[in-house]
């Protein structure tokens, strides 16, 4: 396995990043752990969640579960392997039905931290991503509850997620006035049939010194033969093509 710096950090990892996405929901624990396993023997140390992860895509279903971040902390606990990982996981989308259990306020960066942590079964985030641009809230607020976590030792990094190049321009700006580190990686969606980043997110993630987490690099599977598939007669899996 190849491993390189994240970003302008001194932290190294993997190439390939485990996305876990479909823990839970679509992929059981047994599998989930097995996959976990798998990637860890490969070489791979760097794992990627979010809270909302795990929740059945339902248009009933308005809120996060949290199933893919239990998942991933019941397999830290078996030993072993939290000191062998890069783990990133997301705040942001909702969940609770309560007006402050999403977004990028102070109270629910605070509140969805504390939960990961406790659903993790670990003490500290390595990457705390921001899963979406808040309109909402001012940089200095998000900032600020960001720096505390920091602070505290329960979050290393801070990282953002479908964020265009001028989101990442505006919270850098802000983050060298307060003297933080702001953002050391963006991940979005990039693959051969989706290449609009490579307009202007990517060279902002170049200026800024950001490394870039590509979502979906084979297109929910498209990439990957899985129409082939389909027309030979197997039985199409949970991923559509995109």
């Amino acid at each position: 396995m190849n491993y390189t710096h994240l970003g302008r950090t001194g932290l190294k990892v993997s190439r390939l990043c485990l996305g876990t996405m479909n823990f839970g929901d679509v992929t059981d624990e047994k599998t989930s752990a097995r996959i976990l396993d798998e990637a860890l023997e490969a070489g791979i140390n760097f794992i990627d969640t979010a809270d909302v992860y795990g929740t059945e895509q339902s248009p009933d279903i308005q809120q996060g579960s949290g199933l893919s971040e239990e998942i991933i902390g019941r397999w830290l606990q078996q030993g072993g392997r939290r000191e062998r990982i890069v783990l990133a996981t997301k705040v942001y989308q909702p969940m609770g039905a309560g007006p402050n259990d999403r977004r990028l306020s102070a109270y629910h960066i605070r509140k969805a931290c504390e939960d990961s942590l406790r659903r993790l079964k670990t003490d500290h985030i390595d990457v705390y991503q921001m899963h979406h641009i808040d309109r909402h809230t001012p940089w200095e607020e998000i900032w600020q509850a960001m720096e505390l976590l920091v602070q505290q030792g329960k979050v290393l990094y801070i990282g953002s997620s479908n964020f265009a190049g001028w989101d990442i321009a505006t919270a850098q700006s802000v983050a060298t006035v307060r003297h933080f580190l702001g953002l050391v990686a963006e991940q979005s969606l990039y693959n051969l049939t989706a290449r609009t980043v490579e307009l202007e997110l990517i060279p902002a993630c170049r200026h800024f010194g950001l490394g870039l987490i590509p979502r979906s690099p084979l297109a929910g599977g498209l990439l990957g033969g899985v129409l082939k598939r389909w027309q030979a007669g197997a039985v199409p899996g949970p991923r559509l093509p995109v």
